[in-house]
């Protein structure tokens, strides 16, 4: 084979190939540890923000079961509901800080790794320490007799109302920490991926540099360059002095762009390889396109200054970059934004509000009657009917404006460029109507409800946290008048 047939000499050049090689398939195995690692990072996040929302349920499941219990009426739904969200926050937390499988967001068993940042690991044992107690609590009201519940449910009621805003807090801090340590691990990986490149480039540019004096004195060293280049796992051009002839290419370049062999010499480089939006892109003789990385390093050939031109096809890495970041910032089901981007867009509305001296808000809708729809249902339906409740939620509102699923049947909205409570309260109660106007699903007619939540913004809250809060406030005093309303967030609500 090739480097068997090489002289004695030619030991710098065998050095240099398989050290070229070994620091291409090194950056691309980081490329794919990198999208690896950001898959299972962007699990971590998404689970943590789940544990919100189940925090949220139980609390919730945990007052309808006390009226339940006032009035009389059957417990066998709001247990069922307890016992799946109970099971399904412990797995998950001690998942945080053990590491165990647990359930993913479409029902699959996930691996979730234990925390490792001391920051992140505080934050779960704090959370621990809220739980457990809690799921006591709560195990003992599963457990318990019809003639023990009036006992064994007000304790976990009253350490709801006491400690969920608490463990609210503390999952909202651990997403927010897993992802800041992601996005530090991905610029850590990242670093080493320039560092590999580039040495592999450096290479590359040594095997020239080594044999220049040779090629300078004998025209077989010629054939020999040729199939070095040729042997390279990347597309390689050389470029003539003024950096925009091709003067050799290797059979991977021909292939990357889609030309017959020995079709690329004389072309100009712009004519493969130009700016779209930006953007450098590689062009193919059928004008289709496709994204690409570029590097260039001089060489020189009988005393010639030439360039020598990696290119490297990043279709995939921008396919996998693009549906990371779909999985990490919408939700799954109703594609809208879910939390994380609705807290990154609630940021940028409020810092244009105060720049402009302008007034917003934000809903927190809740959903009344949708567990029946799943007790009667089942869950496939449940979601179909969430799909259209997003739909309808998007029609309430401005194209300006943002909707967002929390999770569950509990949505938020950010109404920009209000110009006073009465504006926020008009598009609520259209939002409570329309919620009520019935939906039709497979053949079924669901009626549900909504009550919705106010905030508004600088008046009665100037953060993100305390805005959402604040709604969601507002939301349950909409609640206990009685569902199918609105409520304005206030000073005494807090």
């Amino acid at each position: 084979m090739f480097l068997s047939k090489l002289s004695s000499r030619s030991s710098a050049l065998k050095v240099a190939v398989v050290l070229f090689l070994l620091f291409d398939f090194a950056a691309l195995g980081l490329n794919v540890w990198l999208s690896v690692k950001i898959e299972r990072e962007a699990v971590g996040i998404n689970l943590a923000g789940r544990q919100r929302m189940l925090s949220q349920r139980m609390a919730k499941v945990l007052l309808q079961m006390e009226d339940a219990h006032r009035a009389g009426e059957s417990l066998a739904g709001p247990m069922q509901e307890l016992a799946l969200t109970t099971e399904l926050f412990d797995q998950t937390l001690q998942g945080f800080w053990a590491g165990r499988d647990t359930e993913g967001g479409q029902g699959e068993r996930v691996r979730l790794e234990p925390v490792a940042d001391p920051d992140t690991r505080r934050l779960v044992a704090q959370a621990i320490e809220i739980w457990t107690p809690y799921r006591e609590l709560s195990r003992a009201v599963l457990t318990s007799s019809p003639a023990q519940l009036p006992v064994v449910l007000p304790p976990v009621v009253a350490y709801a109302k006491t400690h969920n805003l608490a463990l609210l807090s503390l999952m909202n801090e651990l997403t927010t920490e897993l992802e800041v340590s992601t996005r530090r691990e991905a610029s850590r990986i990242r670093w080493y991926q320039g560092i590999t490149f580039m040495l592999a480039l450096l290479n590359f540019a040594g095997v020239f540099a080594v044999y220049q004096r040779r090629i300078r004195h004998a025209h077989e060293q010629q054939d020999l360059l040729d199939e070095v280049i040729h042997k390279v796992a990347a597309c390689v051009l050389v470029l003539d002095e003024d950096g925009t002839t091709i003067v050799k290419s290797n059979r991977m370049a021909e292939r990357l762009f889609g030309r017959d062999p020995g079709a690329l010499l004389g072309l100009p480089l712009d004519q493969l390889i130009q700016q779209r939006e930006g953007e450098p892109v590689g062009v193919r003789p059928d004008g289709s396109t496709f994204p690409v990385v570029a590097e260039r390093h001089p060489a020189f050939l009988h005393g010639r200054r030439l360039f020598v031109e990696t290119v490297q096809d990043v279709t995939e890495q921008r396919r996998t970059e693009a549906h990371l970041t779909e999985l990490a910032y919408h939700d799954g089901l109703t594609q809208l934004p879910n939390r994380l981007l609705f807290e990154d867009r609630l940021r940028m509305e409020m810092a244009r509000a105060r720049r402009h001296g302008q007034q917003m808000a934000v809903l927190f809708v809740d959903l009344d009657r949708f567990k029946g729809v799943n007790d009667r249902h089942g869950h496939e339906m449940g979601d179909l009917l969430l799909k259209k409740v997003a739909k309808r939620l998007v029609g309430c509102v401005r194209e300006s404006d943002t909707v967002s699923r929390r999770g569950g049947d509990e949505f938020t909205v950010i109404l920009r460029d209000v110009h006073g409570p009465e504006d926020a309260a008009r598009v609520a109660r259209h939002i409570v109507e329309r919620m009520q106007t019935p939906f039709h699903v497979h053949g079924e007619v669901l009626q549900i409800g909504a009550s919705v939540g106010i905030c508004m913004f600088p008046s009665e809250a100037q953060d993100v946290s305390a805005l959402v809060k604040g709604a969601d406030e507002a939301m349950y005093r909409a609640k206990e008048q009685g569902r199918g309303t609105c409520c304005f967030y206030t000073a005494d609500l807090g």
